[in-house]
């Protein structure tokens, strides 16, 4: 398949799966959550999610033989930090402590699982790319809600800014090394993936936060 073609097709993957999340938005984009210690706990588990982005960026450095994909993940690792140390400021600034959060089972696995992607077309298409794109659209649909507070979508605006900046990367990667059939393949597995994952992570998430159960 054409590069071209292909990337398109992975984005239609990746919207389709957004676009099943508008009729009941997850705790993860705040927007069902009516108290701010709800609110604490999501924010303490994007906290992880941030912080675990850029262990991944950094432990795949070494394994990146494309010179230019090796920069953006040091930058991008540099970024999830700095967004990490947001988050974690205005956690702390409510009275609570930011790094006391014991990630959820499926939150693990789904780490876990991005990090045993060997190829870069894996990894940019399965993380960068599904899971980026994903966490940046419920940001930008909690930015619109009337039911979050303030106090969330200020720093969010923050991080927004960054990931809308850095959107399409992961599109001009994959346009440039998605190019044989294999590779095609295990990065169009890798989505799906991270998209199965991913929605069990907000499952789980929505249930402990909304005390439905302990995960």
């Amino acid at each position: 398949m054409d590069s071209k073609a292909f990337v398109a097709e992975l984005v239609g993957m990746v919207e389709d799966f957004c676009r099943t999340l508008d009729d009941a938005p997850p705790a993860y984009s705040y927007i069902p959550l009516s108290t701010d210690a709800q609110r604490v706990l999501v924010m303490k588990s994007r906290l992880h999610n941030e912080q675990r982005a850029a262990d991944l960026y950094g432990s795949w450095l070494r394994s990146t033989p494309e010179f230019d994909v090796k920069a953006l993940m040091a930058e991008s690792a540099h970024e999830e930090m700095e967004h990490a140390a947001i988050l974690s400021e205005r956690i702390r600034g409510l009275g609570h402590e930011p790094f006391d959060y014991r990630p959820l089972p499926a939150q693990t696995a789904m780490f876990n699982a991005i990090e045993g992607l060997s190829d870069t077309c894996q990894r940019i298409a399965g993380f960068a790319l599904a899971g980026e794109t994903v966490a940046t659209y419920l940001i930008m649909k909690s930015l619109d809600s009337d039911s979050v507070p303030e106090w969330i979508k200020a720093p969010y605006r923050r991080i927004a800014e960054d990931e809308v900046e850095h959107g399409s990367v992961p599109q001009r990667v994959l346009l440039d090394l998605a190019t044989t059939p294999e590779r095609q393949d295990a990065a169009r597995r890798a989505v799906a993936m991270r998209l199965v994952l991913f929605r069990e992570y907000l499952a789980s998430l929505d249930r402990w936060v909304l005390g439905q159960g302990p995960w």
